[in-house]
């Protein structure tokens, strides 16, 4: 990347600061270029050692800080970009049975509250605005010990005069992308981060928060910050299962419930024409079966392996609820026949990985390098 300077200019609430700026200075809207970085990134988490402080790793980026792995393995690394933009990569799934498990562990809890991660320490999130809003357990998990992590460092570069964030990440790394993001404009909200801009380029991103939380982030997005990159031929952003209950998972007044009210005072006969055809009542008993048994074994029952793995970790009390849907703007990556021609004798799982992403990216944006795979998928 060549970078192109600009003038020098004052970091907005901090005048005594100064910063070069680039033209391609960070703005809203999709940048395949900058989603090519993005997912190039990702890569530096294959070097486990940090030995070489990644030098020439990607021009234009120079990493700054990179966190233990913690909670059920994961890990963050933060790059700074010549731009003066703080770039946050969050690790996807890893080998490991706990990593595993967070993508699994598919209760739900309140997108606000406080998480015990030992004895003497706890961590207060908030990831959205409206009070019905609920997250995936296993990914909030994830997301507030590698918190926990990176905040003095968001902090300390916040008084440095930094107030520009990307968060990047794939897989399990893309779903907490919207916790980070979330987290950095309610952060921002409530005056602690004022007046800092945050951009989002989750990759593969499986499904992580129910239909009022994707409100809450979508809106305070405006559609133009945060996006959701995926490979229709990718079976893990369709993941988890979700299920909609009929009275819990739809906004008041609820047309489905006042149509069962209204069946229910007609006369005897038409109420029983009416459920032989469309039985209301078993389609609400139905879905909320279905439903509790996910939240017990998907739910309950992975919590308590999990529990063993983290023993002084106390979650917020769960909700009722496996309604999971994924925020951010789509940016859909349909399969081409050029696709299909370059991963014909590919192995399993492979549309998932990175490099297909990279592939399917030039298939649709123009002005990117040309594809050169980065690891042998």
């Amino acid at each position: 990347m060549t970078l192109l300077f600009g003038p020098v200019y004052a970091v907005p609430g901090n005048p005594n600061t100064q910063l070069t700026a680039p033209e391609f200075n960070l703005r809203p809207g999709f940048d395949p270029l900058e989603c090519e970085d993005i997912l190039h990134l990702n890569f530096a988490f294959l070097d486990t050692v940090l030995s070489h402080k990644f030098e020439g790793f990607l021009e234009g980026y120079h990493i700054y800080y990179r966190s233990p792995s913690v909670g059920l393995d994961n890990a963050a690394d933060m790059w700074l970009r010549d731009d003066s933009t703080v770039v946050i990569m969050l690790r996807g799934t890893t080998a490991k049975m706990e990593s595993i498990l967070e993508d699994f562990y598919c209760a739900m809890v309140p997108a606000q509250g406080s998480v015990s991660l030992s004895k003497h320490k706890s961590f207060a999130y908030q990831l959205a605005s409206d009070p019905r809003a609920a997250v995936h357990a296993g990914f909030l998990i994830g997301f507030v010990y590698l918190a926990d992590q990176i905040q003095p460092k968001i902090h300390d570069l916040y008084t440095k005069g930094y107030r520009k964030f990307i968060v990047g990440g794939h897989s399990q790394g893309g779903a907490l992308c919207y916790y980070v993001s979330a987290w950095l404009m309610q952060e921002r909200n409530k005056g602690i981060l004022r007046d800092i801009i945050v951009k989002t380029y989750a990759s593969a991103p499986p499904k992580m928060g129910n239909m009022y939380f994707a409100y809450d982030y979508d809106n305070a997005n405006l559609s133009q910050w945060s996006f959701s990159i995926v490979n229709t031929e990718d079976p893990v952003p369709e993941m988890p299962l979700t299920t909609q209950q009929v009275d819990i998972d739809i906004n008041e007044p609820n047309p489905l419930l006042n149509l069962m009210q209204r069946i229910d005072e007609m006369s005897l006969l038409k109420r029983f024409y009416i459920n032989r055809k469309v039985n209301f009542k078993k389609m609400k008993k139905q879905a909320r079966k279905s439903s509790e048994a996910y939240q017990k074994y998907l739910g309950r029952s992975l919590g308590s392996i999990i529990q063993k793995t983290l023993p002084e970790m106390v979650l917020p009390a769960s909700v009722p609820t496996t309604y999971f849907v994924r925020p951010g703007v789509p940016i859909t990556l349909a399969a081409t026949d050029e696709y299909r021609a370059y991963c014909k004798n590919a192995p399993k799982y492979f549309h998932h990985g990175i490099d297909p992403y990279r592939f399917l990216l030039r298939q649709y944006y123009k002005g990117l390098p040309a594809f050169v795979p980065i690891t042998k998928e």
